[in-house]
Protein backbone atom coordinates (compact mmCIF):
# COMPACT_ATOMS: atom_id res chain seq x y z
CA UNK A 1 0.00 0.00 0.00
CA UNK A 2 0.84 3.49 -0.92
CA UNK A 3 2.17 5.77 2.16
CA UNK A 4 1.77 8.59 -0.26
CA UNK A 5 -1.76 10.91 1.01
CA UNK A 6 -4.96 10.37 -1.21
CA UNK A 7 -4.75 13.03 -3.71
CA UNK A 8 -8.09 15.56 -3.36
CA UNK A 9 -9.85 14.27 -6.34
CA UNK A 10 -10.01 10.96 -4.93
CA UNK A 11 -10.94 11.90 -1.35
CA UNK A 12 -14.02 13.76 -2.93
CA UNK A 13 -14.88 10.94 -5.70
CA UNK A 14 -18.35 10.15 -5.55
CA UNK A 15 -19.95 6.46 -4.43
CA UNK A 16 -20.94 4.01 -7.16
CA UNK A 17 -23.60 5.03 -9.64
CA UNK A 18 -23.76 8.42 -8.49
CA UNK A 19 -22.79 11.19 -11.06
CA UNK A 20 -20.87 14.17 -9.74
CA UNK A 21 -22.39 16.73 -12.16
CA UNK A 22 -25.78 15.92 -10.89
CA UNK A 23 -26.71 18.36 -7.56
CA UNK A 24 -29.54 16.50 -5.24
CA UNK A 25 -32.72 18.35 -5.21
CA UNK A 26 -32.73 19.71 -1.54
CA UNK A 27 -36.16 20.72 -1.65
CA UNK A 28 -37.62 17.07 -3.23
CA UNK A 29 -35.54 15.09 -0.85
CA UNK A 30 -36.97 17.08 2.21
CA UNK A 31 -40.67 16.61 0.60
CA UNK A 32 -39.90 12.49 0.71
CA UNK A 33 -38.54 12.56 4.39
CA UNK A 34 -41.33 14.69 5.73
CA UNK A 35 -44.16 12.31 3.42
CA UNK A 36 -42.49 9.65 5.42
CA UNK A 37 -42.91 11.81 8.85
CA UNK A 38 -46.04 12.53 8.19
CA UNK A 39 -45.13 15.99 7.99
CA UNK A 40 -45.20 18.87 5.72
CA UNK A 41 -41.76 19.77 4.07
CA UNK A 42 -41.99 23.36 4.77
CA UNK A 43 -42.15 22.10 8.29
CA UNK A 44 -39.26 20.19 7.80
CA UNK A 45 -36.85 22.61 6.41
CA UNK A 46 -34.69 24.83 9.15
CA UNK A 47 -35.28 28.10 8.83
CA UNK A 48 -31.62 30.48 9.76
CA UNK A 49 -31.15 31.68 13.39
CA UNK A 50 -31.83 34.65 14.55
CA UNK A 51 -29.01 37.05 14.67
CA UNK A 52 -27.62 38.09 17.97
CA UNK A 53 -28.59 41.70 19.29
CA UNK A 54 -25.60 43.83 18.11
CA UNK A 55 -23.45 44.74 21.09
CA UNK A 56 -23.77 48.31 22.74
CA UNK A 57 -21.32 50.79 21.55
CA UNK A 58 -18.79 51.44 24.39
CA UNK A 59 -17.28 54.97 25.16
CA UNK A 60 -13.60 54.70 24.11
CA UNK A 61 -11.91 56.12 27.00
CA UNK A 62 -11.41 59.00 29.53
CA UNK A 63 -10.08 62.48 29.63
CA UNK A 64 -9.17 64.63 32.95
CA UNK A 65 -7.78 68.13 32.62
CA UNK A 66 -5.64 69.89 35.26
CA UNK A 67 -4.14 73.48 35.39
CA UNK A 68 -1.58 74.39 33.15
CA UNK A 69 1.86 72.58 34.59
CA UNK A 70 -0.29 70.08 36.69
CA UNK A 71 -0.80 67.41 33.95
CA UNK A 72 2.15 65.34 35.49
CA UNK A 73 0.65 65.25 39.13
CA UNK A 74 -2.52 64.59 37.71
CA UNK A 75 -1.11 61.26 36.29
CA UNK A 76 0.97 60.18 39.74
CA UNK A 77 -3.06 60.82 41.64
CA UNK A 78 -4.78 58.20 39.37
CA UNK A 79 -1.53 55.86 39.71
CA UNK A 80 -1.92 56.43 43.64
CA UNK A 81 -5.80 55.69 43.41
CA UNK A 82 -4.88 52.76 41.48
CA UNK A 83 -7.34 53.82 38.78
CA UNK A 84 -4.53 53.25 35.64
CA UNK A 85 -3.06 49.60 35.32
CA UNK A 86 0.88 48.80 36.02
CA UNK A 87 0.94 48.70 32.32
CA UNK A 88 -1.91 50.99 30.93
CA UNK A 89 -0.88 54.06 29.14
CA UNK A 90 -1.75 57.92 29.69
CA UNK A 91 -1.14 60.72 27.20
CA UNK A 92 -0.23 63.80 28.38
CA UNK A 93 -1.21 66.91 26.10
CA UNK A 94 -1.23 70.53 25.98
CA UNK A 95 -3.54 72.83 25.80
CA UNK A 96 -4.18 76.91 25.66
CA UNK A 97 -5.44 76.57 29.37
CA UNK A 98 -5.26 72.95 30.46
CA UNK A 99 -3.20 69.77 30.99
CA UNK A 100 -4.93 67.09 29.06
CA UNK A 101 -4.64 63.15 30.03
CA UNK A 102 -5.82 60.73 28.11
CA UNK A 103 -6.54 57.17 29.52
CA UNK A 104 -7.71 54.69 27.06
CA UNK A 105 -9.32 52.31 30.36
CA UNK A 106 -9.15 52.94 33.95
CA UNK A 107 -9.41 49.93 36.20
CA UNK A 108 -12.67 51.23 37.04
CA UNK A 109 -15.01 54.44 37.64
CA UNK A 110 -13.77 57.32 39.57
CA UNK A 111 -15.74 57.72 42.84
CA UNK A 112 -15.86 61.77 44.28
CA UNK A 113 -13.57 61.49 46.36
CA UNK A 114 -10.72 61.09 43.99
CA UNK A 115 -9.05 62.62 41.73
CA UNK A 116 -8.76 66.00 43.59
CA UNK A 117 -6.52 67.41 41.15
CA UNK A 118 -8.81 67.45 38.11
CA UNK A 119 -10.39 70.18 36.72
CA UNK A 120 -12.65 67.94 34.62
CA UNK A 121 -13.56 64.68 34.34
CA UNK A 122 -15.24 63.75 31.05
CA UNK A 123 -15.67 60.20 29.26
CA UNK A 124 -15.03 60.58 25.93
CA UNK A 125 -16.75 59.05 23.33
CA UNK A 126 -14.71 59.11 20.45
CA UNK A 127 -10.90 59.76 19.46
CA UNK A 128 -8.76 59.36 16.74
CA UNK A 129 -5.86 61.49 14.57
CA UNK A 130 -6.63 63.70 11.46
CA UNK A 131 -9.94 63.27 10.42
CA UNK A 132 -13.28 62.08 11.89
CA UNK A 133 -14.77 58.98 9.54
CA UNK A 134 -17.71 57.96 9.02
CA UNK A 135 -17.43 55.24 11.85
CA UNK A 136 -16.57 57.09 14.15
CA UNK A 137 -19.57 59.70 13.18
CA UNK A 138 -21.66 56.93 13.66
CA UNK A 139 -20.41 55.89 16.83
CA UNK A 140 -21.30 59.15 18.67
CA UNK A 141 -24.58 59.54 17.27
CA UNK A 142 -25.24 56.23 18.72
CA UNK A 143 -23.69 57.23 21.87
CA UNK A 144 -25.71 60.62 22.60
CA UNK A 145 -29.04 58.85 21.19
CA UNK A 146 -31.59 60.74 22.93
CA UNK A 147 -29.71 63.16 24.15
CA UNK A 148 -29.98 66.91 23.68
CA UNK A 149 -26.57 68.59 23.80
CA UNK A 150 -24.24 72.25 22.98
CA UNK A 151 -21.66 71.17 20.51
CA UNK A 152 -18.37 73.02 22.08
CA UNK A 153 -15.46 72.74 19.80
CA UNK A 154 -11.62 73.69 21.06
CA UNK A 155 -8.49 73.77 18.56
CA UNK A 156 -5.24 73.77 19.91
CA UNK A 157 -2.35 73.58 16.85
CA UNK A 158 -2.69 74.52 13.22
CA UNK A 159 -4.23 71.06 11.86
CA UNK A 160 -8.00 71.75 12.84
CA UNK A 161 -9.72 75.07 12.20
CA UNK A 162 -12.36 75.48 15.34
CA UNK A 163 -15.27 77.28 13.20
CA UNK A 164 -15.01 74.65 10.28
CA UNK A 165 -15.27 71.73 12.64
CA UNK A 166 -18.12 73.03 14.50
CA UNK A 167 -20.05 73.50 11.10
CA UNK A 168 -18.87 70.00 10.23
CA UNK A 169 -19.81 68.16 13.01
CA UNK A 170 -23.15 69.97 13.39
CA UNK A 171 -23.82 68.96 10.13
CA UNK A 172 -23.24 65.36 10.11
CA UNK A 173 -24.60 64.26 13.67
CA UNK A 174 -27.83 66.12 13.11
CA UNK A 175 -27.93 64.40 9.67
CA UNK A 176 -27.38 61.17 12.31
CA UNK A 177 -30.72 62.34 14.57
CA UNK A 178 -28.69 64.22 17.53
CA UNK A 179 -29.99 67.31 19.11
CA UNK A 180 -27.48 69.69 19.02
CA UNK A 181 -29.12 72.77 20.38
CA UNK A 182 -27.08 76.14 21.69
CA UNK A 183 -28.93 76.67 24.71
CA UNK A 184 -28.73 73.33 25.47
CA UNK A 185 -27.12 72.53 29.45
CA UNK A 186 -25.06 69.70 29.10
CA UNK A 187 -21.99 70.08 26.49
CA UNK A 188 -20.59 67.64 23.70
CA UNK A 189 -16.94 68.99 24.11
CA UNK A 190 -14.06 68.12 21.34
CA UNK A 191 -10.79 68.86 21.74
CA UNK A 192 -8.39 69.12 19.16
CA UNK A 193 -5.20 69.07 19.88
CA UNK A 194 -2.55 69.09 16.96
CA UNK A 195 -3.69 66.49 14.74
CA UNK A 196 -5.60 64.68 17.84
CA UNK A 197 -9.06 64.85 18.85
CA UNK A 198 -11.62 63.81 21.34
CA UNK A 199 -15.20 64.09 21.70
CA UNK A 200 -16.29 64.23 25.76
CA UNK A 201 -19.29 64.55 27.77
CA UNK A 202 -18.38 66.15 31.26
CA UNK A 203 -18.69 63.51 34.16
CA UNK A 204 -17.88 65.47 37.54
CA UNK A 205 -16.54 69.43 37.18
CA UNK A 206 -14.17 70.48 40.45
CA UNK A 207 -16.65 71.85 42.44
CA UNK A 208 -18.32 68.37 42.94
CA UNK A 209 -15.45 67.16 44.54
CA UNK A 210 -16.22 65.36 48.07
CA UNK A 211 -15.78 68.11 49.93
CA UNK A 212 -15.84 71.05 48.53
CA UNK A 213 -19.70 71.98 48.92
CA UNK A 214 -17.94 72.53 52.55
CA UNK A 215 -17.30 75.84 51.18
CA UNK A 216 -19.49 78.48 52.34
CA UNK A 217 -17.70 81.96 51.42
CA UNK A 218 -15.13 82.70 48.41
CA UNK A 219 -12.76 85.81 48.30
CA UNK A 220 -11.06 87.52 45.75
CA UNK A 221 -8.07 85.88 45.09
CA UNK A 222 -8.17 82.50 46.64
CA UNK A 223 -6.76 79.67 45.03
CA UNK A 224 -8.74 77.26 43.05
CA UNK A 225 -9.14 73.89 45.02
CA UNK A 226 -7.65 71.76 42.38
CA UNK A 227 -4.05 73.44 42.68
CA UNK A 228 -4.54 73.69 46.47
CA UNK A 229 -4.84 69.76 46.05
CA UNK A 230 -1.99 69.89 43.93
CA UNK A 231 -0.35 70.93 47.11
CA UNK A 232 -1.43 68.58 48.95
CA UNK A 233 -0.98 65.57 46.92
CA UNK A 234 2.52 66.52 46.39
CA UNK A 235 3.29 66.53 50.31
CA UNK A 236 0.89 63.23 51.15
CA UNK A 237 -0.71 63.90 54.28
CA UNK A 238 -1.16 61.87 56.84
CA UNK A 239 -3.75 61.10 59.48
CA UNK A 240 -1.21 61.90 62.19
CA UNK A 241 0.01 65.01 60.90
CA UNK A 242 -0.21 68.19 61.96
CA UNK A 243 -0.54 70.43 58.92
CA UNK A 244 0.33 74.38 58.97
CA UNK A 245 -0.58 76.90 56.53
CA UNK A 246 0.81 80.38 58.09
CA UNK A 247 -0.89 82.59 55.51
CA UNK A 248 -4.36 80.79 54.94
CA UNK A 249 -6.55 83.32 53.53
CA UNK A 250 -10.10 81.30 53.46
CA UNK A 251 -8.27 78.24 53.98
CA UNK A 252 -8.32 76.12 50.56
CA UNK A 253 -5.18 74.40 51.30
CA UNK A 254 -6.06 73.26 54.32
CA UNK A 255 -9.56 72.03 53.16
CA UNK A 256 -7.63 70.14 50.26
CA UNK A 257 -5.34 68.59 53.06
CA UNK A 258 -8.03 67.48 55.03
CA UNK A 259 -9.44 66.16 51.89
CA UNK A 260 -6.61 63.66 51.86
CA UNK A 261 -5.93 62.97 55.10
CA UNK A 262 -9.39 63.61 56.90
CA UNK A 263 -7.47 62.87 61.08
CA UNK A 264 -4.83 65.53 60.18
CA UNK A 265 -4.95 68.23 62.97
CA UNK A 266 -5.26 71.47 60.58
CA UNK A 267 -3.75 74.79 61.80
CA UNK A 268 -4.18 78.11 59.89
CA UNK A 269 -3.14 81.69 61.09
CA UNK A 270 -3.42 84.53 59.09
CA UNK A 271 -3.05 88.77 59.58
CA UNK A 272 -6.16 89.50 58.01
CA UNK A 273 -9.48 89.38 60.49
CA UNK A 274 -11.88 88.92 57.66
CA UNK A 275 -10.03 86.04 56.09
CA UNK A 276 -9.60 84.36 59.58
CA UNK A 277 -13.67 84.27 59.56
CA UNK A 278 -13.75 83.15 56.34
CA UNK A 279 -11.44 80.32 56.79
CA UNK A 280 -13.54 79.00 60.06
CA UNK A 281 -16.86 79.02 58.17
CA UNK A 282 -14.97 77.29 55.41
CA UNK A 283 -13.24 74.28 57.86
CA UNK A 284 -16.09 74.33 60.80
CA UNK A 285 -17.11 70.60 59.41
CA UNK A 286 -13.64 70.36 59.96
CA UNK A 287 -13.40 68.73 63.37
CA UNK A 288 -9.38 68.83 63.39
CA UNK A 289 -9.28 72.28 62.71
CA UNK A 290 -7.92 75.38 64.51
CA UNK A 291 -8.09 78.95 62.66
CA UNK A 292 -6.24 82.30 64.78
CA UNK A 293 -5.49 85.42 64.04
CA UNK A 294 -1.92 85.44 64.14
CA UNK A 295 1.70 86.80 62.33
CA UNK A 296 3.10 84.23 60.23
CA UNK A 297 6.91 85.71 60.69
CA UNK A 298 5.84 85.07 64.46
CA UNK A 299 4.10 81.96 65.11
CA UNK A 300 2.60 81.07 68.53
CA UNK A 301 3.47 77.37 67.99
CA UNK A 302 5.74 75.22 69.69
CA UNK A 303 9.44 74.32 68.38
CA UNK A 304 9.65 71.24 65.89
CA UNK A 305 5.98 70.78 66.27
CA UNK A 306 4.87 70.83 62.78
CA UNK A 307 4.67 68.07 60.01
CA UNK A 308 3.51 69.72 57.13
CA UNK A 309 3.26 73.14 55.67
CA UNK A 310 1.26 74.65 52.73
CA UNK A 311 1.40 77.97 52.06
CA UNK A 312 0.13 80.47 49.11
CA UNK A 313 2.70 83.13 50.07
CA UNK A 314 1.68 86.86 48.15
CA UNK A 315 2.37 87.17 44.71
CA UNK A 316 4.36 90.07 43.83
CA UNK A 317 2.76 91.45 41.20
CA UNK A 318 -0.65 91.28 43.83
CA UNK A 319 1.59 92.29 46.94
CA UNK A 320 4.30 94.37 47.85
CA UNK A 321 7.41 95.02 45.39
CA UNK A 322 10.09 92.97 44.99
CA UNK A 323 12.27 93.81 47.86
CA UNK A 324 9.07 93.77 50.50
CA UNK A 325 8.90 90.04 49.37
CA UNK A 326 12.58 89.51 50.02
CA UNK A 327 12.07 89.86 53.54
CA UNK A 328 8.60 88.61 54.14
CA UNK A 329 9.71 85.38 52.79
CA UNK A 330 12.76 85.52 54.25
CA UNK A 331 11.25 85.38 57.64
CA UNK A 332 8.19 83.04 57.47
CA UNK A 333 10.96 80.54 55.96
CA UNK A 334 13.18 81.21 59.01
CA UNK A 335 9.81 80.78 61.56
CA UNK A 336 8.48 77.82 59.17
CA UNK A 337 12.49 76.05 59.85
CA UNK A 338 11.39 76.77 63.38
CA UNK A 339 8.64 74.69 64.07
CA UNK A 340 9.32 72.10 61.16
CA UNK A 341 9.32 68.58 63.43
CA UNK A 342 12.85 66.81 62.94
CA UNK A 343 11.34 64.11 60.96
CA UNK A 344 9.52 63.08 57.61
CA UNK A 345 9.19 67.45 57.32
CA UNK A 346 7.85 68.57 54.40
CA UNK A 347 6.29 72.17 52.97
CA UNK A 348 4.96 72.75 49.37
CA UNK A 349 4.93 76.70 48.95
CA UNK A 350 3.58 78.22 46.02
CA UNK A 351 5.10 81.72 44.57
CA UNK A 352 5.34 83.46 41.83
CA UNK A 353 9.18 84.41 42.42
CA UNK A 354 11.35 81.09 42.50
CA UNK A 355 14.54 83.02 42.74
CA UNK A 356 13.47 85.16 45.95
CA UNK A 357 12.36 81.58 47.17
CA UNK A 358 15.69 80.30 46.75
CA UNK A 359 17.44 82.67 48.49
CA UNK A 360 14.84 82.44 51.82
CA UNK A 361 15.23 78.57 51.94
CA UNK A 362 19.14 78.92 51.74
CA UNK A 363 18.99 81.78 54.67
CA UNK A 364 16.77 79.73 56.49
CA UNK A 365 18.45 76.01 56.42
CA UNK A 366 15.72 74.59 54.36
CA UNK A 367 16.34 71.91 51.34
CA UNK A 368 14.08 72.67 47.88
CA UNK A 369 13.66 69.41 46.63
CA UNK A 370 11.69 69.46 43.40
CA UNK A 371 9.96 72.55 41.52
CA UNK A 372 6.65 72.44 39.27
CA UNK A 373 5.95 75.51 37.12
CA UNK A 374 2.59 75.97 36.88
CA UNK A 375 -0.20 79.16 35.64
CA UNK A 376 -2.43 80.35 38.33
CA UNK A 377 -5.35 82.24 36.49
CA UNK A 378 -3.19 82.96 33.97
CA UNK A 379 -0.06 84.08 36.25
CA UNK A 380 3.41 82.46 36.29
CA UNK A 381 3.98 80.57 39.43
CA UNK A 382 6.00 77.76 40.86
CA UNK A 383 5.21 75.36 43.37
CA UNK A 384 8.23 74.23 45.69
CA UNK A 385 8.86 71.51 47.55
CA UNK A 386 11.18 71.67 50.42
CA UNK A 387 12.44 69.36 53.37
CA UNK A 388 15.27 69.77 56.04
CA UNK A 389 18.64 69.22 54.79
CA UNK A 390 19.76 65.16 55.67
CA UNK A 391 21.64 65.57 59.37
CA UNK A 392 25.38 64.00 59.11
Amino acid sequence: MSSKPPHSKDRARPGPGKDPKRKPNSRKAAAKKAARSGASADAKVRTPAASKPARAVQPAGWVLRSAPGLGRTLLAELRHDRLLGADERADLLWQRNHDLLFAPRLTRVPVAHELRIAEDVLRCLAYGRYKLSDSQLDRLAQLLQGQRRRLVVTADGKHFNRHDLFRFLNRELSRRGVKLDDSAKAPLLVFCIEQAYYACIPVREADETTGRDRRQVEREGSLPPPIAAAMAFMTRPADDDTVLDPVCGSGTLLAEAGGYAPGARLIGTDQDLQAVKTARRNLKTFETAEIDHGDACALDLPTESVHLVLANLPFGKQYGDVGENRTLYSEILQEIRRVAAPKDFRAALLVSDRHLLREAAKTAGLKIVHETAIRVRGEDAVIALLHLPPTR
